[in-house]
């Protein structure tokens, strides 16, 4: 892995000030809170600008400019999800969606929105750190192999149904879901309910094949990461979903706000099940969506709630992992400055690694003691 260098235009200042080290993160947006929070904290003399309508924190992408241990940095993110974060960096896959290394922001951060320029394609754009929801063996892109897989954070998962769905619909197992995802993406309720009675539809809804949330989740499933799925749709306006759903087959949101969205709609001609991860779980919640169940464990938000996870009595999660390729000097300096703090505080609604009693060998795998 190469350390990309902008070397000073004036040689006679060469001597006074170093070569700024540029590195360009990619991958999954469930650690992007925590990535923002500790580059901040480990650059010093930082500026900063993004572009969005939200939050730097939320930004589709990003750039930094700072020191960090007597060296020069600019630090580049774009998130575009866990699987393409382990293709672009095993791969070295050249980007046209990093901000020009010529934008600057400020010390308060800097809102860009229309875009500023972008670098065009090339070399230099390559990706040197991603971050994932999933192991790379869990993609399509597993050649070839990534250097390093860290781990540095526990993602759990919860199933919701929609705002004013049945009451009746208070739990998912994997048999349910490999029915209602392999199926048509719907199911009738008494085969949650077990009441014979109960004729209203379930449908579910969830990610694109892009998504290291709908790969935890179809492996926590057994369902088969690699398999097509059927799932729904749709558009929330005042609190009430349209009918009918959307179905998109193999297809689904880009993001957890999308799913959290749709969960926080009532609907009238059914009801919808969905997956997401801890960052939009508040959103889902403050729509009305209600949690499930997981294979009859609840893990609920009341004090303690982390010890399911962290003792194996609930099993959806996963790690967000760290990624590279082979890295050298200042880019191998700030990458492991990164990892470790983010093992210490890895994000709101994530868990630390060495918290956790159990472990797992691979995303759905059996969860056994450390």
């Amino acid at each position: 892995m190469k350390t990309k260098l902008i070397p000073l235009l004036s040689l006679a200042l060469i001597s006074a000030a170093q070569s700024q080290t540029v590195i360009d993160i990619a991958g999954s947006t469930a650690g992007r809170s925590a990535v923002h929070t500790q580059i901040l904290a480990l650059l010093t003399d930082e500026t900063y600008a993004y572009d969005g309508t939200g939050a730097a924190s939320a930004a589709a992408r990003a750039i930094y400019t700072g020191n960090y241990n007597g060296q020069s940095y600019i630090i580049r993110t774009f998130w575009s999800g866990s699987v393409n974060g382990v293709r672009d960096v095993a791969q070295q896959i050249q980007q046209s969606q990093y901000f020009a290394t010529s934008v600057v922001g400020t010390a308060a951060g800097q809102n860009i929105n229309p875009a500023a320029p972008l670098a065009s394609a090339a070399p230099a754009t390559a990706p040197e750190i991603g971050f994932s929801d999933v192991f790379q063996t869990s993609t399509s892109f597993s050649s070839p192999q990534l250097t390093v897989e860290d781990e540095v954070g526990i993602i759990p998962f919860k199933w919701f149904k929609n705002d004013g769905a049945s009451a009746g619909l208070t739990n998912m197992t994997p048999a349910l879901g490999r029915a209602i995802y392999g199926s048509l993406g719907e199911l009738p309720l008494h085969m949650f309910t077990g009441v014979v009675t109960d004729t209203k539809i379930v449908y579910c809804t969830g990610r694109n094949a892009d998504s290291g949330s709908r790969i935890t989740t179809m492996a926590e499933l057994g369902y088969g990461v690699f398999n097509d799925v059927n799932q729904y749709s749709g558009t929330v306006t005042g609190g009430v979903t349209a009918s009918p759903l959307a179905f998109v087959g193999n297809s689904g949101f880009s993001s957890g706000s999308g799913v959290s969205g749709l969960l926080a709609g009532t609907f009238a001609d059914g009801d919808i099940v969905g997956y997401i991860g801890a960052s939009d779980w508040p959103t889902a919640v403050a729509g009305g969506a209600g949690e499930l169940s997981w294979n009859g464990v609840t893990l609920g938000t009341a004090a303690g709630w982390e010890e399911k996870i962290r003792n194996g009595q609930y099993t959806f999660w996963g790690y967000l992992h760290q990624n590279r390729m082979v890295m050298t000097g200042p880019s191998l300096s700030f990458y492991n400055a990164l990892r470790d703090a983010l093992l210490a505080a890895p994000g709101s609604g994530l868990l630390t690694e060495s918290s956790m009693i159990v472990q797992r060998d691979g995303d759905g795998a059996p969860v056994f003691p450390k």
